[in-house]
């Protein structure tokens, strides 16, 4: 058994710079659990920025490449001679078991470590003599950083008792190189679908689940661009606005750098104590306290989420419970939200304890191509995603693994991720689909959650930049005309936050309140909640008397006639004692935005150039949305009549 003498010192901010900075150019990972939920998820972090081994995996074995002049003193040690002897490709060869026996010569300790990617056909690492090709690469470090739950990084420096410890070299940057647009890459890269294309594929696989075997099936597809920035650049942008519970970049040394953000950290080992935690159920995190309420009211109520997720669940149980001493795998928590910084997700918590005789790369090897991007039963779904997905997964559904020869691991599944080649990013998302599951809803989450991914690379802009694109020309004053409104000095501060003044002579006016007043303008009026009911009473609309509706919140989603620029669904407050009765809409008004049962919440009359706002931009229930669609009926009700300009 070989004995490995570990110094440890604490590393500053710079130290842990420089060992990142090496990764854009040579083999490394940097693999943490950045984020996710408080005593589920263990915060930590390793970044191994110059490896000293790098084992390639095969179907048939691996293939062992010595990377520092360290690693061929460690290669020469007896117990790894006669590994190495075993190991090596052939017909006979399990590579499951070469990777166990390659950690068994180290004395068991929690920094011993073998980490890095495998793809989604990884799930075929337990096959002997398997012709399936490349599976992945793990690395083995002799000088690695980590970071503590308290966030304090440490330099680790693993060294025979023979060998004076080392240290992580310095870092001499590379003179920048020009930008070379790779042979054979001519024109732009593609999608696998157009636009509704991904919403037909699923119609197609709805049909297979009725009367199939399959419970659940989950199916993606690859959307690639051109990138310029470089991919180490891009990890760091990703991983600053989207901290998550998996969190890799990947350096190969062959070609490829690979990193993402994953929400699902697949497992945890601890001693003999295993825990999985699925995740299922994706929704947009809204921005504000108010935003994040109604992200997780939309979430915890979608009942084919739920039952994705325990399907899902019950099929980990299933994976795991062979492993694992009977009746200690327990479902401890059922969907706990996690809320990251674009999406919120529901995550159950399974654990159990290691029967004796099993292991990390039992369970690794027991959960590859897990059920969460597969479906159950898995090999029907693996026979499914064959036949109906337009591309191989590659990447897409893998493992980001770390097992440390103490038996500790961490096992995250590579999803939200990105693999760059030849300044060419493929990122690949999916979903889980049920029989009653929407085409359209699958294909608009698919599309949602590369979302954080192209914003790394700067190729689509954030929140915050779009609404700076859509900021409308308001006008510099409004005349605000207050019919005993019961919130009418929030709707003036409001106002005053926009930029708008309030003046009796100016080219607009904003109606509020539900009470009587002398004059109320006929065209160039914006009206908000009960004045805007009232007023398209007197428009010739079917308005009736109802039941007061206040503090209530609607989800509005603007329709191709709005003169914003929508980032989505918003949340805004609404506060009715009237109802609109909509069957004939008269003639001139068009309708900007519209409720989850299709009535509308927003509407124009273009001559005019009158809005009836149905809800409460103003209130503090409203997402910052709502106050955009304010600045855009405020400028379209002071334009001219017949401009086009909004």
């Amino acid at each position: 058994m070989i004995f490995l003498r570990v110094q440890r010192s604490a590393a500053s901010a710079t130290q842990v710079a420089e060992a990142m900075a090496r990764l854009e150019q040579q083999a490394g990972i940097y693999f943490g659990v950045d984020a996710g939920i408080p005593g589920l998820h263990p915060l930590q972090a390793t970044l191994l920025a110059e490896p000293a081994l790098a084992l390639r995996l095969y179907g048939d074995g691996l293939e062992v490449e010595a990377l520092t002049d360290t690693a061929h003193t460690l290669l020469a040690q007896p117990e790894l001679v006669n590994w190495l002897a075993s190991a090596r490709r052939s017909a006979t060869t399990n590579t499951v078991a070469a990777l166990r026996s390659f950690l068994a010569c180290f004395a068991p300790s929690p920094d011993v470590l073998l980490l890095g990617p495998l793809p989604f056909a990884a799930h075929r690492l337990s096959e002997v003599g398997s012709d399936v090709g490349a599976l992945g690469v793990l690395f083995f470090g002799q000088q690695l950083l980590r970071r503590d739950s308290a966030g304090a990084w440490h330099q680790l420096s693993l060294c025979l008792p023979a060998q004076p410890p080392g240290a992580l070299p310095a870092v001499v940057p590379d003179p920048p190189k020009a930008a070379v647009r790779p042979e054979g890459a001519a024109g732009d890269p593609h999608d696998d679908y157009a636009p509704g294309g991904y919403a037909d594929m699923v119609r197609r696989a709805l049909v297979s689940l009725h009367g199939s075997a399959l419970v659940s099936l989950t199916l993606s597809q690859s959307y690639r661009r051109r990138v310029e920035m470089p991919a180490l650049a891009a990890f760091h942008r990703l991983r600053a606005a989207n901290p998550a519970p998996a969190v890799f970049f990947v350096n190969d040394g062959a070609g490829l750098q690979l990193f993402g953000a994953s929400p699902d950290l697949q497992l945890v080992i601890t001693a003999d104590t295993l825990q999985a935690l699925p995740v299922c159920g994706t929704v947009a995190r809204r921005p504000g306290a108010i935003g994040e309420a109604e992200s997780l009211r939309q979430l915890l109520n979608e009942e084919v989420d739920a039952a994705s997720l325990a399907v899902c669940t019950d099929a980990l149980r299933n994976d795991l419970a062979p492993l694992c001493v009977p009746g200690s795998l327990q479902l401890l928590d059922r969907r706990r939200p996690m809320s990251l910084a674009t999406v919120v997700h529901a995550v159950d918590r399974l654990q159990g304890r290691l029967r004796e005789g099993s292991d990390a790369w039992d369970a690794i090897a027991a959960t590859a191509a897990p059920v969460m991007v597969t479906g159950t039963p898995r090999l029907a779904a693996l026979q499914a995603i064959t036949e109906l997905e337009a591309s191989p997964r590659g990447w897409y559904g893998g493992l980001v693994v770390q097992v440390a020869s103490n038996g500790e691991a961490l096992v995250g599944t590579i999803l939200r991720a990105a693999a760059v080649r030849n300044g060419v990013a493929e990122v690949r998302t999916g979903g889980d689909l049920m029989a009653d599951s929407s085409p359209q809803r699958e294909e608009q989450e698919s599309r949602l959650k590369t979302r954080s991914l192209w914003r790394a690379f700067g190729l689509e802009s954030t929140a915050a930049d779009a609404a700076v694109k859509d900021a409308t020309a308001v006008p510099a004053t409004v005349c605000l005309i207050d019919a005993a409104d019961p919130f009418g000095q929030a709707m003036r501060d409001c106002l005053l936050g926009l930029g708008v003044g309030l003046r009796d002579e100016a080219p607009c006016s904003l109606l509020i309140g539900s009470g009587d007043v002398a004059v109320v303008p006929s065209s160039h009026l914006v009206a908000v909640g009960d004045a805007a009911l009232r007023l398209l009473g007197q428009c010739g609309w079917n308005v009736l008397p109802a039941r007061p509706e206040h503090g209530r919140s609607l989800l509005c989603t603007a329709t191709p006639s709005a003169p914003w620029r929508s980032d989505g669904p918003f949340v805004a407050a609404g506060y009715a004692s009237f109802a609109l009765q909509a069957r004939v809409m008269p003639a001139g008004w068009q309708v900007w935005a519209v409720g989850e049962q299709g009535q509308a919440t927003a509407l124009a009359h273009s001559h005019r150039r009158l809005v009836c706002l149905l809800f409460r931009p103003d209130s503090l229930l409203s997402e910052p949305q709502a106050l955009q669609v304010l600045r855009a009926a405020l400028a379209f009700s002071a334009a001219r009549v017949g401009s086009t300009a909004h």
